[in-house]
């Protein structure tokens, strides 16, 4: 299944400014941003990310367990933005920043801790989806739930809607296969280095 999400320059922007904010005692922030489910032209899925809703200092609690605990009162404000979302069949995403550069992807506590919030979202908004968002600096990976499921999806691309559009594309850069390089050059260096190997030879058999 193709997933992409999709957000503005100005959402993108807003987020990682309150990520990168110190807290006075967490290692990280954390936040929430609510997102629309909707289709893509060729039968894929798509997440359009709507609004932010940062953290505040005191809804954290001291673990040094993990980079970052929220409390109860953080989740029940998540719990009642489902619930209100139900209509418009829009979902929550836990997001986090992973401060270097490149893509991203989610560390051991990541998968321990986080995916536990996703049954609780789906439970109050059965037709949405919710996931997970991790950013670096100049890039985003997302893992969505969909509605009804039980596993996430990576999001193929990640969409930041502004001036340049900027795409961050899940699909590595692999290195130009050998097959892709003109079979003649290949052939013709194995056969003047063979065709050296042989005139060699035959000179010295004939002396």
């Amino acid at each position: 299944m193709k997933i992409e999400i999709k957000m503005t320059d100005a959402l993108h922007d807003q987020i990682m400014r309150d990520l990168a904010r110190p807290h006075p005692f967490a290692a990280e922030r954390v936040g929430f941003v609510m997102g629309k489910l909707g289709s893509l032209e060729d039968g894929g899925k798509l997440v359009l990310l709507t609004t932010y809703h940062p953290i505040p200092d005191d809804q954290y609690l001291k673990d040094r367990s993990v980079g970052a605990r929220i409390g109860p009162e953080a989740m029940t404000w998540a719990m009642q933005a489902v619930y209100h979302g139900r209509a418009g069949h829009e979902g929550i995403f836990h997001i986090h920043l992973h401060e270097h550069r490149g893509m991203t992807a989610m560390s051991g506590v990541d998968r321990r801790e986080i995916p536990k919030l996703i049954p609780g979202f789906q439970s109050v908004g059965k037709d949405a989806a919710h996931g997970i968002i991790i950013l670096s600096f100049d890039h985003g990976s997302g893992w969505v739930w969909l509605p009804s499921s039980d596993k996430p999806v990576l999001a193929g691309t990640m969409v930041v809607l502004g001036t340049p559009v900027r795409v961050f594309d899940q699909s590595p850069v692999r290195p130009k296969p050998v097959a892709d390089v003109p079979a003649r050059s290949i052939w013709g260096k194995f056969r003047d280095g063979i065709a050296n190997i042989v005139s060699r030879v035959w000179s010295r058999i004939s002396r």
